[in-house]
């Protein structure tokens, strides 16, 4: 089994054009040798997969040594990665570790669409492929194993991590981790930190109970035993609808509480009663549950929202802005009228990242500035949002205070991961030739 190099993205490497294309043909008189430079268990390294990760980087736009105690000094780094790749991917799989198909194949599509949108078109795709000897199939079968090892890896150090301590970190390894790659860290992006009270139309209680009985009548139907995919076709008024109600995988914090409440109180199978929500009314079938995570379909009926309504939220909104600007606390108003805690202050959002009503609104205004109501038709709808910028940070180079957290997180994660290796060393043969 040829070894594959999978922590440090070969999946969104091979997307390059250049990694597509034959390896160059030898001269005449040439002779093209191979060789093993690394042997994990009963896997092999060849040297011809390191000339090809190198070639990768390449296509990425990193500039190779030219000096041959550099380049080979990189040959060897590429292949202790391998090595430490493959070490975890065996451990992975003596421990059970499994991998959803249907999220590999998601991902494999996803990936060889991006990789056609490079080539204008799918034939152009093939003609690349067929330089190389190999097919759309052949191609897509190596993804395919990628993202399964990938996954496979993953899912193993996180299950083992999780149960390490965390490993101590000085402020000297913080500072030594930041040194040596602060380089390629960027242009920091200019942000803006906000308050904001965010005002949603409401609906008439009319309104509410005619999407209830809606609902009830759709959860009537899958009691009876009807098709929960059809049904979710049939009413659901989320845009899951087109794909029977399926929402994927997903964690706790992704959902709003009452719906991942409800998720979570669920064993798969399960049909949940009605959930009520910002959103409307939901039905939710549990398909999967997988450690902290949970598959599930719904059917989500919304009351209907009429201009009246989006009305009265404008003249709310109004009153807000100017009881702000009249000394009122912004967070105090945006917890009476609704707003989710987590959005009331939000820091550091990169200003080329906003929505459009966003930036435009928040683009020049100073700290301390009260902006709004501006209207967004962002998420479950038209909103009108009153805003506070509470501070504002230009474009720049990234400090180590800008960063100190992050690099603190990678050096215990590291630290983790190379006592992880360390273990698994012991119990697993390991050689190197190179």
């Amino acid at each position: 089994m040829r070894a594959r190099h999978l922590l440090i993205l070969a999946v969104a490497a091979a997307a390059f054009p250049a990694v597509l294309a034959a390896q160059p043909a030898p001269q005449p008189g040439e002779q093209v040798w191979d060789r093993v430079v690394a042997v994990v268990g009963d896997t092999t390294v060849l040297y011809s997969d390191v000339l090809i990760e190198m070639e990768a980087m390449q296509a990425q736009g990193q500039a190779l040594p030219t000096d041959p105690a550099q380049r080979n000094a990189m040959a060897r780094e590429i292949v202790q990665r391998r090595v430490d790749d493959l070490i975890l991917l065996e451990a992975a799989r003596r421990s059970g570790v499994t991998v959803d198909p249907t999220d590999v194949v998601t991902s494999v599509e996803r990936q060889i669409n991006q990789v056609q949108q490079q080539f204008g078109s799918e034939q152009g795709f093939r003609d690349a492929l067929a330089q190389s000897g190999r097919t759309l199939e052949q191609y897509r079968q190596t993804l395919t194993q990628q993202y399964t090892d990938q996954t496979m890896i993953q899912r193993f150090v996180q299950q083992r991590v999780a149960k390490m301590a965390p490993a101590p970190v000085t402020e000297e390894e913080i500072r030594e981790v930041f040194a040596s790659q602060a380089d390629r860290l960027g242009q920091r992006p200019a942000t803006v930190s906000i308050q904001q009270a965010i005002l949603k139309p409401m609906p008439t209680e009319a309104a509410k109970a005619a999407a209830r009985a809606r609902a009830d009548s759709a959860l009537a139907e899958v009691r009876r035993g009807g098709d929960f995919e059809v049904l979710a076709r049939r009413y659901s008024q989320d845009p899951s609808a087109q794909n029977g109600g399926m929402l994927g995988w997903f964690r706790q914090g992704q959902m709003v509480r009452p719906f991942e409440q409800a998720a979570w109180a669920m064993r798969p199978g399960d049909v949940s009663p009605i959930v009520e929500t910002e959103y409307g009314y939901h039905i939710i079938k549990l398909e999967k549950s997988r450690g902290p995570e949970r598959q599930a379909r719904h059917i989500l009926i919304r009351p209907e929202i009429t201009p009246a309504d989006v009305e009265r939220a404008r003249v709310r909104a109004d009153s807000v802005a100017g009881a702000v600007r009249g000394g009122a606390s912004l967070t105090e108003l945006a917890q009476r009228y609704g707003t989710p805690a987590e959005q009331r202050a939000v820091r550091d959002i990169v200003l080329e990242r906003l929505p459009p009503a966003y930036g435009t609104a928040l683009g020049a205004a100073e700290v301390g500035a009260v902006v709004g109501p501006f209207e967004t038709a962002e998420g479950t709808g038209t909103s009108f949002i009153v805003a506070k910028v509470t501070d504002r940070a230009a474009a720049g180079t990234y400090t180590l205070d800008d960063v100190r957290e992050q690099v603190r997180s990678r050096v215990v994660q590291q630290k983790q991961v190379d006592r992880l290796l360390a273990e698994l060393r012991q119990v697993t043969h390991v050689q190197v030739s190179l």
